[in-house]
């Protein structure tokens, strides 16, 4: 008896013990194997148990390590998640490297840098980029583009358009030469999730991709500013934009003829004089470089002439307009308001009402003035009152605290096993243990009491007549041990089962077998 309660306390306290001891919290997941070796090498180093689950890829410490053994691995680079980045070129024996060698280092350098980039989005958890990058030849007039593919493993269904282009475009910045068109995305199960694109292609893509952005944005700023009004959930809004993507390019050249302005002026004059002259002859005259005067005989005239030259510069302007595409041409919002509903005494059902008209008729001026309402191009806004079929109560009261809010920032899983230990533990020894030890001291002192004589044994059915049975029987004021007896005449019934088998053994065999082919 003292044996068996000591095991079971040894039991229980080792239950006990490991259940209420420090949990183990994830120190990474997803590790490969070579870097699963070298992680739990370091780990021991630093003498910090852990534990490898889930197949070899999850990797265990005590939640009070957890934070001093990424600090720990990080300084050594793990994990790396399979990927070298530029830590490549920190080895020494560099120098002895081949320019075809440097050149495979650089792309396994560029290709690990962009695989971690991409492996810390949101929603990301893994991801390998293949890059080609074709070198060009001599004497060759024309190469071939770069082109990349990336392989992501997602931690959730999937990723957003948004998010899909926003890798696309961090790819491309990052390589040399590579354009985003021409970068492919898949996922682990296959689903391809970007594929390359020509320029056509693409540009239809992106004239989609900035349609469902601009009808995104016109209806985030009308949901926020109806439902700032009519409350969270009350309302529902849908937009569709007729988009003008045609890129327009206009010159125009204008002359103002009031707008003149003096360029040059130019002025001359010329003086002339004419007349009859008659000289005598003489003998002077006739000799050369003679300073006689001649005389001059018959009238004279003088010309004067004058001009004057302006030039104007007529105002000229020329203006250039190249209009980008993206224009909305035409705009519909259809908004759908909730009703406002009471909720109802004792119990009852709440009330639904409408709103009232002149409520309506500022929604409406709200979102016109929201979306930048245009009657002239054709513009639609629609803000109707109707009742929504999932139904919540305006008024309902805020979410209960729940039980273990009190608890504050404690571990109530932790707590919860405990207990549960405890419980066990209580169950087991007032519903096990104590009716076992009970039995155990009962049946000592039957027995003791059975060997001095306190209660005559009772006769077997081969002791004789009546008058021994009588005389067997205790006598009427002594108490009857009703436990006694019950043992007594099992213990009979053992002994003659026993004899039965011991006198026909194969029968008894073939009776056992059949019983446990039943059972």
């Amino acid at each position: 008896m003292l044996g068996i309660a000591a095991v079971v306390a040894a039991l229980l306290f080792t239950l006990v013990f490991r259940m209420g001891g420090e949990s183990k919290a994830l120190l990474f997941a997803g590790v490969e194997t070579r870097e699963m070796a070298e992680i739990s090498q370091r780990l021991e180093a630093a003498d910090i148990p852990y534990e490898i689950r889930e197949d070899g890829g999850s990797i265990y410490v005590a939640r009070s390590e957890v934070f001093n053994a990424r600090m720990m691995l990080s300084a050594d680079g793990l994990p790396s998640r399979g990927s070298i980045g530029y830590e490549i070129f920190d080895e020494p024996d560099a120098l002895g490297q081949t320019q075809f060698q440097q050149n495979i280092n650089r792309l396994r350098a560029l290709e690990g840098e962009l695989s971690r980039t991409i492996g810390s989005l949101d929603g990301v958890a893994s991801a390998r980029v293949h890059l080609v990058l074709p070198e060009r030849q001599l004497f060759s007039r024309d190469a071939d583009q770069p082109t990349a593919s990336i392989v992501i493993q997602l931690r959730r269904d999937e990723l957003t358009t948004g998010q899909v282009r926003a890798i696309r475009n961090l790819v491309a910045s990052a390589t040399p030469g590579l354009s985003a068109n021409r970068v492919t995305i898949v996922d682990e199960t296959g689903r391809l999730l970007a594929a390359a694109q020509s320029g056509e292609e693409g540009a239809a893509d992106g004239i989609d991709a900035r349609q469902v952005s601009t009808e995104d944005r016109i209806r985030r700023t009308v949901t926020d500013i109806v439902e700032g009004i009519v409350g969270q959930g009350n309302a529902r809004v849908q937009i569709s934009a007729e988009m003008d993507f045609n890129r327009v390019s206009s010159t125009t050249q204008t002359f103002d003829p009031e707008g003149r302005v003096v360029r040059s002026t130019q002025t001359s004059e010329e003086t002339g004089r004419s007349g009859e002259t008659s000289r005598g002859t003489t003998a002077g005259a006739n000799v050369p470089d003679a300073n006689a005067s001649a005389s001059q005989n018959g009238p004279q005239n003088e010309n004067n002439q004058s001009s004057e030259t302006v030039n104007y510069e007529i105002s000229n302007t020329t203006r250039t307009e190249i209009s980008e595409g993206g224009r909305i041409r035409r705009l519909s919002v259809a908004v759908a308001v909730n009703g406002t509903t009471t909720p109802g005494a004792d119990g009852a059902a709440p009330t639904y009402a409408p709103r009232t008209e002149e409520e309506m008729q500022r929604l409406t001026a709200l979102v016109r003035s929201a979306v930048g309402f245009n009657q002239e191009r054709g513009d639609i806004v629609e803000v109707v009152n109707t009742q929504f079929a999932s139904l919540a109560p305006s008024g309902a009261a805020a979410a209960e605290p729940g039980m273990f809010d009190f608890l504050g920032g404690l571990d109530v899983t932790r707590i919860i096993e405990i207990v549960a230990a405890l419980i066990a533990s209580l169950a087991f020894l007032f519903f096990v243990l104590s009716p076992l030890v009970s039995g155990l001291l009962r049946g000592g002192a039957n027995a003791a009491a059975a060997g001095a004589g306190a209660v005559p044994a009772l006769a077997g059915p081969s002791s004789g007549g009546g008058s021994g049975a009588a005389a067997a029987l205790p006598a009427p004021d002594d108490g009857i041990d009703i436990a006694q007896i019950n043992g007594r005449v099992r213990a009979s019934s053992v002994k003659k089962v026993a004899e039965v088998v011991e006198q026909h053994p194969d029968e008894s065999v073939q009776i056992i077998r059949g019983w446990l082919n039943n059972a």
